[in-house]
């Protein structure tokens, strides 16, 4: 019974265009357009994936951002500024215990 049905979620995965591997990381994180306090918002996108020992890598993403927003993010208690107003931007990261994004204008939105 465990075969046929560890063979019947491969083929309902390979149907639906997914790959199962097994011991394989499973991505977290996700997409959402974020609102800054002072009106604009952004598309933000970021994935992460456990290295183990409590860091993780990953990538993100900025796009579709009003002229009067910009983006920061948090690489392991240090914040950067990682767009101009209005910009886009994407990048990578890895040997991080703690990694988030956020936008602003006249304030700063919650990290995500």
């Amino acid at each position: 019974m465990k075969r046929t049905l560890s063979a019947l979620l491969a083929a309902t995965a390979a149907a639906a265009g997914l790959m199962i591997m097994p011991g394989s990381a499973e991505a977290a994180g996700g997409c959402k357009t974020m609102s800054a306090p002072g009106g604009g918002s952004a598309y933000v996108c970021k994935h992460y994936y456990s290295q183990g020992g409590g860091l993780y890598y990953g990538d993100f993403s900025v796009s579709s951002a009003s002229s009067s927003v910009y983006a920061q993010a948090y690489y392991d208690g240090s914040v950067v500024t990682v767009t101009g107003r209005g910009g886009s931007t994407s990048g990578g990261f890895s040997d991080l215990a703690k990694f988030h994004v956020r936008v602003c204008n006249s304030g700063c939105s919650a990290w995500f």
